[in-house]
């Protein structure tokens, strides 16, 4: 029985060897490199050949020494009837960032149209499940023009920013991924029956628990690890200090992945968590393009700047996406006011100048004042762009050689194209992502059709 089965599908040998051990783990690993990468091999073991592999406990052992493969054929076939893809740990497919992990699956089932994430820049985008409608907004904003640039937004299909963001990818025609802490079959929340079907459509529902598995408390913790591990950085758009986004943050911290944060009021609950990230030293965010320009310089080949533009002109909330999806875009407030510029600004300054009342909320200041010094060197290229522009020496201080060149180069009278700018000679990647950092410096401002001018 177990030869023929063998040459039908060896994915029913990892399917028990998942079911044997905990599917989520190292010990596979070393169990691999002994039987010649294997499950079958693994499965065939007697005794003294599993006494080999010293690493295994003795209850380890005794559970591989368990033939009975009827429920693997089972799963196999469901997943068979019901098109459910799976991934072994050794699969083409199998997404490389996850084999970083401390205790990595031994499979993936996944639903839907699974893009090769080895070619592909994912971002997860997480948050509280109490969102307010600033949350709400800037979630589906920035996930609208992640997808847009070719990002794949990644998020846990939950009740609030998760199931936003994954609208606001879908909404692009983008690509998005749910990570789920349960079965491929179990529908949790109900409320997202409609948005599994976008999701598939779009992207695909991906999980470690094999189906039939319930929404266990203790699932979503191993959940949040895959989500961040799968994602080159992580962004937090609100969450109160103590929440599981901020568990996935950790994660995140922990694989050295980048952590992002969205700024909000420090008056606002649901603003701490992002807060408390920047004050520790994360990203601090304000659009996708903060996000992106680093993929704009090193990988250029997987998003698109132009198609990035395109996305921001398009990305307005469209609370009839939402409706169309089934999700819920209740608020429990309007949120902190104010664009999350002028809140990065006023959080700035709040930590900045107010240290002391701040001192039991955050440790020590990560962000430090713009001092103004300026060596001699960099006076004369300064006076030059002071002459031009209206805005303080202090921010024409913290530009660097780059910045400085090409703020020069645009002209205070009229709007220019980046394609004109790209003439100087700068790498399309180096010119986005400066005249991003200038954007937020508060120098330049963009226009429709991919131009800039002085402010």
């Amino acid at each position: 029985m177990e030869f023929s089965l063998f040459k039908k599908s060896e994915q029913i040998y990892w399917i028990w060897l998942a079911l044997k051990l905990n599917n989520q783990n190292s010990v596979f690993q070393r169990l691999l490199d002994l039987f010649n990468n294997s499950p079958y091999e693994i499965y065939r073991a007697d005794e003294k050949a599993l006494k080999r592999a010293e690493h295994l406990s003795e209850f380890q052992r005794k559970s591989l020494l368990d033939k009975d493969i009827d429920e693997a054929v089972s799963i196999h076939n469901y997943c068979k009837l019901n098109r459910v893809g799976i991934l072994n740990y050794c699969d083409s497919m199998y997404p490389d960032s996850l084999k970083a992990m401390k205790n990595p699956p031994i499979i993936l089932y996944y639903l839907g149209n699974l893009p090769n994430l080895n070619n592909k820049v994912c971002i997860s985008v997480v948050g509280t499940r109490k969102m307010t409608e600033y949350g709400m907004r800037s979630a589906y904003k920035l996930a609208y023009e992640l997808a847009s640039a070719g990002a794949v937004v990644v998020s846990g299909m939950a009740l609030g920013i998760d199931s936003i963001a994954h609208a606001g990818a879908i909404a692009a025609h983008g690509t998005t991924i749910a990570v789920l802490g349960f079965g491929i079959d179990v529908i949790y929340p109900k409320q997202h029956r409609m948005l599994r079907k976008y999701i598939c459509q779009y992207g695909a529902l991906m999980t470690a628990y094999h189906p039939s598995e319930p929404a266990y408390k203790n699932h979503f913790p191993e959940r949040n690890a895959i989500i961040s591990a799968l994602s080159e950085g992580t962004l937090v758009v609100e969450a109160p200090k103590n929440s599981g986004a901020l568990i996935t943050a950790d994660r995140a911290a922990e694989q050295s992945r980048t952590v992002y944060a969205l700024p909000g009021s420090i008056e606002e609950p649901m603003s701490e968590g992002p807060n408390y990230l920047i004050k520790n030293g994360e990203v601090a965010i304000t659009e996708a393009r903060d996000i992106l320009r680093y993929y704009f310089e090193n990988h250029s080949r997987l998003v698109d700047p132009v198609k990035l533009r395109q996305g921001e002109l398009s990305s307005d909330f469209d609370k009839e996406i939402l409706d169309k999806m089934g999700i819920s875009a209740d608020c429990i407030s309007k949120g902190p006011k104010g664009t999350p510029k002028a809140l990065l600004e006023k959080l700035n300054y709040e930590l900045n100048n107010n240290a002391e009342q701040n001192s039991d909320y955050y440790s020590v200041p990560a962000i430090k004042k713009i001092n103004g010094d300026t060596s001699p060197a960099l006076e004369k290229e300064n006076k030059v762009a002071k002459e031009m522009t209206s805005v303080d020496e202090s921010v024409l201080a913290t530009l660097s050689e780059t910045e400085r060149k090409i703020f020069n180069e645009l002209p205070c009278d009229k709007p220019t194209s980046v394609d004109e700018l790209a003439k100087g000679g700068y790498p399309i990647g180096t010119l986005m992502a400066t005249l991003t950092v200038l954007e937020i410096k508060g120098l330049i401002s963009s226009l429709p059709g991919g131009m800039y001018i002085r402010k």
